[in-house]
């Protein structure tokens, strides 16, 4: 699907999956990434912030070389902004990004 022809307003489904599959490529080693929150931010540009929590292998574990029975997963909160065009405009930790609430 091009990006001439997405609908005005994405599903749901579609948005989650951009930004699933961007943090999946951003971030190193993601095990797990589900998004769980879906705001629009401005309905005429329509721009859009989802909150997702992210699982990665405890880096501290890693480093030292640990063998664990399970894996030992930190799980991170990140926002992501994406504009009209499901294009990424903005993500980070969830605490080092400024909010639209």
């Amino acid at each position: 699907m091009s990006l001439d022809t997405l609908p005005d307003r994405p599903t749901t489904a579609v948005l989650q999956n951009t930004v699933t599959d961007f943090l999946a490529a951003s971030l190193p080693n993601v095990k797990r990434a589900v998004v769980v929150k879906l705001v629009p931010i401005d309905q005429d540009e329509g721009t859009w912030e989802a909150e997702a929590e992210v699982w990665q292998p405890n880096a501290t574990i890693e480093s030292l070389g640990m063998q664990t029975r399970r894996p030992v997963l930190d799980r991170m909160s990140y926002l992501v902004r994406l504009d009209r065009n499901l294009q990424i405009s903005a993500y980070g930790l969830k605490d080092s990004v400024t909010t639209s609430e």
